[in-house]
């Protein structure tokens, strides 16, 4: 094994192919200031907790944020093969000739042992990201987070169906109001236009035909383009503001607490 050959450039440092006991020391001092930290080399895993599983000696990468997070991650593939979420107790030490890592959580009380025998490099710095995440999603996606909770658009609102066929196409999302009313709404990704009242307008007209009741039609998109309000007054059609990042935020909570969900039954 060569010399390890540090390099310092600010915060970062960077050490390739280090002795054991230097990458202990550098991820001692990096987790005592919560460092963003990348050990890549030959590990085994092992976790205690929920469950327990077992991974056997391989060539992986280990990402330790300064939040406490720990992902361990395989060669090829986008998802880590063991991780732990934020606010782990990191530790380090040299045991039987092996570099350990643990993250451990006292509630609920599970453990993450990491364990290399030779080690490719070890990064440690802390880097600046203060940039907005903006989520786009489509149309459908929309729809599908408006289905999962109307309210998002309006108190009282309750799914009926979505996707609807009528004669003139496809309604994005049939339910009712809180008055039991029939709603329709027609959903829009960007500014909605004269032809997306138009054409809820159509809708509208074909469900008046189908159930004999007045009908509310509705527009829901991130904003209106010239022209449209005055064609909804003309129509009897309104509009409510519903933006493409309120839906893939609704959405994302909805999958965290999926999982949250799993954890608490198992």
């Amino acid at each position: 094994m060569q010399e390890p050959s540090p390099t310092s450039r600010s915060s970062f440092l960077f050490l390739v192919k280090p002795h054991l006991k230097e990458a202990k020391d550098l991820l001692q001092d990096s987790f005592r200031r919560r460092d963003f930290v990348i050990i890549s080399g030959n590990c085994r895993c092992h976790y205690h907790g929920r469950a327990s599983s077992s991974l056997g000696w391989g060539e992986r990468a280990t990402i330790v944020k300064g939040d406490g997070s720990v992902q361990v991650h395989r060669p090829v593939g986008y998802e880590p093969v063991n991780w732990q979420p934020p606010r782990c107790m990191l530790s380090v030490s040299l045991e039987d000739s092996l570099l350990c890592i643990r993250a451990q959580r006292p509630k609920p009380r599970e453990t993450l042992e990491i364990a290399y025998d030779d080690l490719m490099f070890v990064t440690s710095c802390k880097p600046v990201d203060r940039a907005d995440f903006v989520l786009y999603v489509s149309e459908e996606q929309m729809r599908d987070a408006l289905v999962s909770r109307p309210s998002m658009l309006e108190d009282g609102l309750e799914v009926i169906d979505f996707e609807r066929k009528v004669d003139p196409g496809f309604i994005d999302f049939y339910g009712k109001d809180a008055q039991g009313r029939v709603v329709v709404v027609e959903l829009k990704r960007k500014s909605a236009g004269k032809d997306a009242v138009l054409q809820l307008k159509r809708y509208v007209d074909a469900v008046n035909e189908t159930v004999g009741v007045a009908v509310r039609g509705i527009v829901a998109a991130p904003g209106l383009r010239s022209g449209a309000q005055g064609t909804l007054a003309a129509l009897g059609l309104e509009y409510k503001k519903l933006t493409p990042r309120a839906c893939a935020q609704l959405l994302q909570k909805r999958k965290i607490k999926k999982i949250s969900e799993f954890f608490e039954q198992s």
